[in-house]
């Protein structure tokens, strides 16, 4: 069952997704009312509205329940963060998977952060006209952020989708977690061997590994997920993250 509707710039969206696949939430403890699957369809309308103007997401909109939607709230199966949870969705481009986790939490108080200009337009856009209290977007590079004292050390949990190798992720979501925290990212099966070789890394940032799979269905079938839980079990030196240069140079751990 697909949907078809007119963005909030009046174009011609594509039916979405197959919205059956969202019922497996259910089995995971999640459980969506009407008004928050009514907020998830209005995102999906939105985000590929936009998506004809400006780059924001290759995935085709007849996948977009499965891909988008469910993928995103696999978090919320491998981690209940605790009420009220400041989070941060680091490189969150179309805002995922940080849009769709605060439409299933509206207790959370969610920041996006993006580096590029027209992205966050859209999201701070996007974010008015669903109604998302306690949203706020941040323009700025992450490795830069991280050093502001509003920002290091400030998040109960980070997260993070396709946005860089392990090593890399866990130096630019680290520094954000204050100890105790959280910082999941989610990665495919194939990547398994390049997060075990992030462990070094994850421990000089104060974090210590663990690594959760989940199945789940997809409008195209099965699929596998690899989600990297990093615990924050002590402060972040004050180095991390490095010049961006440095960090794709040399990430951390990694043998030259």
């Amino acid at each position: 069952m697909g949907i078809i509707g007119k963005g909030r710039q009046g174009l011609q969206v594509d039916a979405i997704g197959d919205w059956r696949v969202l019922a497996q939430v259910q089995a995971w403890g999640l459980s969506l009312s009407e008004a928050q699957q009514h907020t998830l369809r209005s995102y999906l309308e939105q985000l590929y509205a936009a998506n004809q103007q400006f780059n924001l997401t290759r995935v085709p909109p007849e996948e977009a329940v499965g891909r988008h939607l469910v993928d995103s709230l696999i978090l919320l199966w491998v981690d209940t963060p605790p009420p009220e949870a400041r989070v941060l969705d680091i490189g969150t481009g179309g805002g995922l998977p940080g849009i769709p986790l605060k439409i299933a939490r509206p207790d959370l108080h969610l920041t996006l952060l993006d580096s590029h200009g027209k992205t966050v337009t859209f999201l701070k856009a996007t974010c008015e006209q669903l109604g998302l209290a306690d949203a706020a977007v941040v323009q700025a590079r992450a490795e830069e952020w991280a050093h502001a004292p509003e920002a290091r050390e400030q998040f109960d949990r980070a997260i993070a989708r396709a946005v860089a190798k392990m090593a890399i992720l866990a130096e630019l979501m680290l520094p954000y977690v204050k100890v105790g925290g959280v910082a999941l990212a989610l990665k495919s099966t194939a990547e398994r061997d390049e997060i075990e070789q992030a462990r070094p890394a994850i421990t000089t940032l104060g974090g210590e590994l663990e690594l959760c799979e989940r199945t789940v269905n997809l409008e195209k079938g099965e699929i596998t997920r690899l989600i990297v839980k990093m615990h924050k079990i002590q402060p972040t030196d004050a180095r991390y993250p490095r010049r961006w240069s440095q960090i794709l140079r040399q990430p951390l751990g990694v043998a030259r």
